[in-house]
């Protein structure tokens, strides 16, 4: 009794000093364990601190540090994807940057947006190589061997295309979801090869087969979009649609982007986040499972505001990490190109062209002497401001390598075009130079491109064949601009579209342009 009553008593004493040592950190009450999962989508390189808009990645990393600080056995730090393209600290390096600061914090895992993309599959891969977590999209299939082709498989050593996690004794398993819209938005030369599957039916696939490996918790990491209610709190999009086709129980959380916007709630009783872009927000779910029922018994989910976080340091490591890159970087960024007299002005998804696009279809028109130009909206990403033009502000506007591309369009053919993409809502407006057209909204699909005159005055012939240059995107159909693919005599020029426009900054020293009315809507 004496040595039972001693081996209790040292056995005690081993737990309580143990858990001074090592304090049990995951929130854990009886049976029950809360997961966090916090989330970050469509940060677009936004590695630089701008006050009153963008944290930056050094106050990002603080925050999720942070966080995981206060329970960091049961915390997953995940990404909705495009975290690369978008700013010239990070786009003059590939990315590299980025990958740097989410290896820093610890990434858990992360989905490929259809930016990750942009800079072809052989970019891609190098920055998979240097993550050190899982990065992939399972719904991809190489249409040679309908299979996962290697850059879309997340652990290459896993037994699923998908990951299975620990996280304070609760095995959570990730099933990655790339947009399908990749195979519009991303230029069809980078992934033409490849087939984008339906989201629902890549999940019912893989989550029984997850749940059969022993994952207790599924969540599917997406970059897919959706949309949210002010008032009614109501979800929808391509992550709703997700949720409601769906069998109940069979996943127990959605990550959302791709749409840039603030989600927070349920749909189907599945709790879906979406954390805005460039880093304003951190989406956070917490799953409650419980031991006992094998199962998620509570969810809540939130995001939270990182710009309205008023005493939040940026992490000292995470700024060193930055700066390395920014002083590399320094000198051709900075670099001055000339100035402008206004500015030029871009807006996606405005009424009526842009100054910008206007003057850049301009300038490439006339390098190429073609009779017409055309620039997708989304092919430029930002305005350049009156006053200097550097180098870093042509990479903001122009983050794709894009080339020009000269072919031959017929009359009909680009009036097709021009109904296409003026005032296109899904899409953007198309940017063009080389007439002044009149379009009536009001008209019948088809029948909205009531005129167009070419710069000599003559009315567009639509049985003649003009000149007409265009980004390798667009020629290749991307956007859905598929009557480019019909084009003859296709050549590509061997310009890239930012040294086109670099050039005639440069040239003209200062840029007095501030737009014209060739697009007339009645």
């Amino acid at each position: 009794m004496q040595l039972r009553k001693y081996v209790l008593t040292v056995a005690l004493a081993a737990i309580l000093f143990a858990a001074a040592v090592y304090p049990v950190t995951a929130a854990v009450h009886g049976d029950q364990v809360v997961l966090t999962i916090l989330t970050v989508n469509d940060f677009h390189g936004a590695l630089a601190e701008a006050p009153g808009k963008n944290p930056g990645a050094a106050k990002l990393a603080a925050f999720l540090l942070s966080e995981k600080a206060k329970d960091p056995a049961g915390t997953l730090i995940v990404s909705g994807g495009d975290m690369f393209q978008g700013s010239v600290d990070s786009n003059l390096l590939y990315g590299q940057p980025v990958i740097d600061v989410m290896n820093y914090v610890g990434f858990d895992a992360m989905v490929l947006g259809n930016h990750e993309f942009d800079w072809g599959i052989a970019k891609l891969v190098n920055l998979k190589s240097a993550a050190r977590f899982p990065m992939g999209a399972d719904n991809v299939l190489d249409n040679q061997t309908q299979k996962l082709p290697l850059f879309a498989v997340p652990d290459k050593d896993a037994k699923l295309p998908c990951t299975l996690l620990a996280r304070d004794g609760i095995k959570v398993g990730v099933i990655y979801l790339a947009t399908p819209e990749t195979a519009i938005l991303t230029n069809p030369n980078v992934v033409g090869a490849y087939t984008f599957k339906s989201p629902a039916e890549t999940v019912r696939i893989l989550a029984p087969q997850l749940r059969k490996a022993g994952a207790e918790v599924v969540i599917v990491l997406s970059h897919l979009g959706s949309q949210q209610d002010v008032d009614t709190k109501v979800i929808t999009g391509a992550a709703a649609d997700l949720a409601n086709q769906l069998p109940r129980g069979l996943v127990d959380a959605i990550v959302s982007a791709h749409t840039h916007l603030s989600i927070a709630g349920t749909v189907s009783g599945i709790p879906i986040v979406e954390a805005h872009h460039n880093g304003w927000q951190i989406g956070e779910i917490h799953l409650t499972y419980s031991k006992a029922q094998h199962k998620v018994i509570e969810t809540d989910e939130s995001y939270i505001d990182l710009r309205k976080v008023s005493d939040l340091a940026p992490d000292i490591k995470a700024k060193t990490i930055i700066d390395k890159y920014q002083n590399a970087i320094a000198a051709q960024k900075n670099t001055t190109l000339g100035k402008a007299a206004y500015p030029l002005s871009h807006q996606r998804f405005a009424s009526n062209l842009s100054v910008l696009g206007q003057w850049a279809t301009d300038v490439v028109r006339k390098r190429t002497n073609a009779d017409f130009a055309f620039q997708n909206d989304g092919g430029l990403r930002t305005s350049l401001p009156a006053g200097t033009i550097t180098m870093g502000n042509l990479y903001e506007v122009l983050p794709f390598d894009n080339n020009v591309i000269m072919l031959s369009l017929t009359g009909e053919q680009i009036k097709n075009m021009l109904e296409y993409g003026i005032q296109n809502k899904a899409i953007g407006m198309l940017q063009f130079s080389g007439a002044t057209v009149e379009y009536a909204p009001a008209q019948m699909e088809g029948s909205r491109v009531v005129a167009v005159t070419l710069l000599n005055g003559e009315p567009l012939d639509s049985r003649k064949t003009y000149k007409v240059v265009v980004n390798d995107f667009m020629a290749a159909g991307g956007d859905g601009y598929s009557m480019f693919k019909q084009g003859r005599a296709v050549k590509d020029t061997g310009l890239t579209l930012r040294d086109v426009l670099c050039e005639a900054i440069q040239t003209a020293g200062m840029v007095t342009f501030c737009g014209d009315d060739r697009l007339v809507i009645k």
